[in-house]
Protein backbone atom coordinates (compact mmCIF):
# COMPACT_ATOMS: atom_id res chain seq x y z
CA UNK A 1 0.00 0.00 0.00
CA UNK A 2 2.91 2.50 0.77
CA UNK A 3 4.07 1.86 -2.58
CA UNK A 4 1.06 2.50 -4.37
CA UNK A 5 1.08 6.08 -2.77
CA UNK A 6 3.19 7.96 -4.95
CA UNK A 7 1.53 6.74 -8.21
CA UNK A 8 -1.49 8.25 -6.93
CA UNK A 9 0.18 11.55 -5.92
CA UNK A 10 1.71 11.94 -9.26
CA UNK A 11 -1.57 11.11 -10.77
CA UNK A 12 -3.42 14.08 -9.05
CA UNK A 13 -0.65 16.00 -9.95
CA UNK A 14 -0.96 15.58 -13.71
CA UNK A 15 -5.03 17.18 -13.21
CA UNK A 16 -4.95 21.10 -13.78
CA UNK A 17 -6.65 23.05 -10.64
CA UNK A 18 -10.46 24.08 -11.10
CA UNK A 19 -10.00 27.15 -13.06
CA UNK A 20 -6.68 27.72 -13.70
CA UNK A 21 -7.48 26.64 -17.57
CA UNK A 22 -9.78 29.72 -17.77
CA UNK A 23 -7.04 31.90 -15.90
CA UNK A 24 -4.49 31.07 -18.78
CA UNK A 25 -6.54 31.65 -21.41
CA UNK A 26 -7.30 34.83 -19.86
CA UNK A 27 -3.80 36.11 -20.17
CA UNK A 28 -1.92 37.32 -23.09
CA UNK A 29 0.19 34.89 -24.97
CA UNK A 30 2.96 37.30 -24.59
CA UNK A 31 3.35 40.75 -22.54
CA UNK A 32 5.60 43.32 -24.56
CA UNK A 33 9.47 43.68 -23.20
CA UNK A 34 9.53 46.67 -21.65
CA UNK A 35 12.59 47.85 -24.33
CA UNK A 36 9.67 47.55 -27.08
CA UNK A 37 7.20 50.08 -24.75
CA UNK A 38 9.87 52.41 -24.28
CA UNK A 39 10.80 52.41 -28.32
CA UNK A 40 7.49 53.33 -29.52
CA UNK A 41 7.04 56.39 -26.93
CA UNK A 42 10.54 57.89 -27.78
CA UNK A 43 9.24 57.39 -31.49
CA UNK A 44 5.81 59.06 -30.90
CA UNK A 45 7.76 61.55 -28.67
CA UNK A 46 10.08 62.06 -31.57
CA UNK A 47 7.22 62.56 -33.69
CA UNK A 48 5.44 65.29 -31.83
CA UNK A 49 8.73 67.13 -31.72
CA UNK A 50 9.26 66.90 -35.26
CA UNK A 51 5.96 68.44 -36.05
CA UNK A 52 6.83 71.02 -33.43
CA UNK A 53 10.03 71.93 -34.92
CA UNK A 54 8.66 72.46 -38.26
CA UNK A 55 5.69 74.59 -37.25
CA UNK A 56 8.09 77.10 -35.64
CA UNK A 57 10.32 76.75 -38.21
CA UNK A 58 7.65 77.88 -40.40
CA UNK A 59 6.44 80.84 -38.35
CA UNK A 60 10.06 82.29 -38.47
CA UNK A 61 10.47 81.82 -42.11
CA UNK A 62 6.94 83.58 -42.65
CA UNK A 63 7.93 86.22 -39.52
CA UNK A 64 11.25 86.93 -41.36
CA UNK A 65 10.13 87.05 -45.37
CA UNK A 66 7.64 90.20 -43.82
CA UNK A 67 10.71 91.74 -42.27
CA UNK A 68 12.67 91.82 -45.22
CA UNK A 69 9.72 92.81 -47.11
CA UNK A 70 9.23 95.89 -44.98
CA UNK A 71 12.87 97.09 -44.99
CA UNK A 72 12.90 96.65 -48.69
CA UNK A 73 9.56 98.66 -48.99
CA UNK A 74 11.40 101.23 -46.14
CA UNK A 75 13.93 101.78 -48.63
CA UNK A 76 12.26 102.26 -51.78
CA UNK A 77 10.41 104.63 -49.83
CA UNK A 78 13.46 106.59 -48.80
CA UNK A 79 14.88 106.56 -51.99
CA UNK A 80 11.78 107.98 -53.90
CA UNK A 81 10.88 110.52 -50.95
CA UNK A 82 14.99 111.46 -51.25
CA UNK A 83 14.69 112.00 -55.10
CA UNK A 84 11.14 113.90 -55.00
CA UNK A 85 12.75 115.90 -51.98
CA UNK A 86 15.39 117.23 -54.50
CA UNK A 87 12.90 118.20 -57.17
CA UNK A 88 11.05 119.86 -54.57
CA UNK A 89 13.68 121.91 -53.03
CA UNK A 90 14.64 123.18 -56.05
CA UNK A 91 11.63 125.32 -56.70
CA UNK A 92 9.90 124.24 -59.85
CA UNK A 93 7.85 121.24 -58.55
CA UNK A 94 4.84 120.95 -60.18
CA UNK A 95 1.64 119.82 -58.55
CA UNK A 96 2.10 115.83 -59.35
CA UNK A 97 5.28 115.96 -57.88
CA UNK A 98 3.48 117.59 -54.67
CA UNK A 99 0.64 114.77 -55.13
CA UNK A 100 3.45 111.74 -54.89
CA UNK A 101 5.04 113.25 -52.35
CA UNK A 102 2.04 113.64 -49.83
CA UNK A 103 1.50 110.21 -51.06
CA UNK A 104 4.88 108.95 -50.46
CA UNK A 105 4.63 110.78 -46.88
CA UNK A 106 1.75 109.05 -45.74
CA UNK A 107 2.94 106.03 -46.86
CA UNK A 108 5.75 106.74 -44.39
CA UNK A 109 3.21 107.60 -41.69
CA UNK A 110 4.79 110.67 -41.92
CA UNK A 111 1.66 112.90 -41.71
CA UNK A 112 2.64 116.24 -41.49
CA UNK A 113 4.62 116.46 -44.04
CA UNK A 114 2.35 114.69 -46.25
CA UNK A 115 -0.47 117.07 -45.18
CA UNK A 116 1.69 119.92 -46.07
CA UNK A 117 2.65 118.13 -49.80
CA UNK A 118 -1.15 117.07 -50.37
CA UNK A 119 -2.39 120.67 -49.77
CA UNK A 120 0.27 122.53 -52.49
CA UNK A 121 -1.00 120.12 -54.83
CA UNK A 122 -4.30 120.45 -54.26
CA UNK A 123 -3.76 124.06 -55.08
CA UNK A 124 -1.58 124.02 -58.05
CA UNK A 125 -3.72 121.34 -59.60
CA UNK A 126 -5.06 122.30 -63.06
CA UNK A 127 -5.51 118.36 -64.06
CA UNK A 128 -8.73 115.97 -64.10
CA UNK A 129 -11.17 116.70 -61.66
CA UNK A 130 -11.22 112.87 -60.86
CA UNK A 131 -7.43 112.95 -59.73
CA UNK A 132 -8.09 116.49 -57.82
CA UNK A 133 -10.77 113.97 -55.92
CA UNK A 134 -7.97 111.46 -54.58
CA UNK A 135 -5.74 114.18 -53.82
CA UNK A 136 -8.28 115.30 -51.42
CA UNK A 137 -9.21 112.00 -50.70
CA UNK A 138 -5.26 112.04 -49.56
CA UNK A 139 -5.37 114.66 -47.46
CA UNK A 140 -8.69 114.13 -45.92
CA UNK A 141 -6.96 110.23 -44.61
CA UNK A 142 -3.60 112.42 -43.32
CA UNK A 143 -5.93 114.94 -41.55
CA UNK A 144 -7.48 111.79 -39.85
CA UNK A 145 -4.63 110.16 -38.90
CA UNK A 146 -3.76 113.42 -37.04
CA UNK A 147 -6.95 113.80 -35.47
CA UNK A 148 -7.90 116.89 -36.93
CA UNK A 149 -11.55 115.35 -37.58
CA UNK A 150 -13.58 118.53 -38.94
CA UNK A 151 -11.05 119.06 -41.58
CA UNK A 152 -10.68 115.09 -42.57
CA UNK A 153 -14.53 115.15 -43.09
CA UNK A 154 -14.54 118.59 -45.00
CA UNK A 155 -11.92 116.74 -48.03
CA UNK A 156 -13.48 113.64 -47.77
CA UNK A 157 -16.93 115.87 -49.21
CA UNK A 158 -14.51 117.58 -51.51
CA UNK A 159 -13.57 114.04 -53.10
CA UNK A 160 -17.47 112.72 -53.09
CA UNK A 161 -18.06 115.91 -54.45
CA UNK A 162 -16.10 115.68 -57.53
CA UNK A 163 -16.02 112.36 -58.10
CA UNK A 164 -19.34 110.78 -56.59
CA UNK A 165 -18.85 107.12 -57.52
CA UNK A 166 -15.61 107.28 -54.95
CA UNK A 167 -15.85 104.44 -52.98
CA UNK A 168 -12.86 104.53 -51.17
CA UNK A 169 -14.01 108.17 -49.81
CA UNK A 170 -17.11 107.31 -49.11
CA UNK A 171 -15.90 104.66 -47.02
CA UNK A 172 -12.97 107.13 -45.49
CA UNK A 173 -16.31 109.81 -44.99
CA UNK A 174 -17.94 107.15 -43.07
CA UNK A 175 -14.87 106.43 -40.72
CA UNK A 176 -14.12 109.98 -40.48
CA UNK A 177 -18.10 110.91 -39.35
CA UNK A 178 -18.26 107.73 -37.07
CA UNK A 179 -15.27 109.42 -35.23
CA UNK A 180 -17.02 112.47 -34.91
CA UNK A 181 -20.06 110.49 -33.24
CA UNK A 182 -22.15 111.72 -36.16
CA UNK A 183 -23.38 107.63 -36.59
CA UNK A 184 -26.44 109.02 -38.79
CA UNK A 185 -24.04 110.66 -41.21
CA UNK A 186 -21.67 107.50 -40.86
CA UNK A 187 -24.13 105.01 -41.93
CA UNK A 188 -25.59 107.21 -44.98
CA UNK A 189 -21.76 107.07 -46.12
CA UNK A 190 -21.35 103.71 -45.87
CA UNK A 191 -25.38 103.01 -47.23
CA UNK A 192 -23.72 105.32 -50.45
CA UNK A 193 -20.77 103.07 -50.92
CA UNK A 194 -22.86 99.81 -50.27
CA UNK A 195 -24.91 100.98 -53.44
CA UNK A 196 -22.24 102.05 -55.28
CA UNK A 197 -20.41 98.54 -54.15
CA UNK A 198 -22.78 96.11 -53.20
CA UNK A 199 -20.02 93.69 -52.40
CA UNK A 200 -17.79 95.75 -50.37
CA UNK A 201 -17.02 94.67 -46.65
CA UNK A 202 -15.79 97.03 -45.02
CA UNK A 203 -19.05 99.67 -45.33
CA UNK A 204 -21.03 96.64 -44.48
CA UNK A 205 -19.26 95.50 -41.33
CA UNK A 206 -19.16 99.18 -40.30
CA UNK A 207 -22.71 99.65 -40.69
CA UNK A 208 -23.98 96.85 -38.93
CA UNK A 209 -22.30 97.43 -36.21
CA UNK A 210 -23.70 100.90 -36.13
CA UNK A 211 -26.92 99.64 -36.10
CA UNK A 212 -26.57 97.23 -33.27
CA UNK A 213 -24.98 99.62 -31.47
CA UNK A 214 -27.84 102.35 -31.82
CA UNK A 215 -30.51 99.42 -31.84
CA UNK A 216 -29.09 98.50 -28.49
CA UNK A 217 -29.63 102.09 -27.37
CA UNK A 218 -33.33 102.65 -28.99
CA UNK A 219 -31.81 104.93 -31.03
CA UNK A 220 -31.92 103.22 -34.30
Amino acid sequence: PLTAAPARVRALDRRPARGSASALRALPAELPAPSVVAEVADGLEGGIQFIYLGSLLAILGFAGFIIVRQVLIRRELDASAKAMGERIRAGDATAEEYFEMGSIMLRKKVYTQAVRNLKLAAEMWQGDQEDLAQIHNALGYGYLETEKLDASVAEFKKAVELQPGYVTAWNNLGDALERLNDRKGAMAAYEESLVLAPGNQVAANRLEQIKTRLSRLNQL
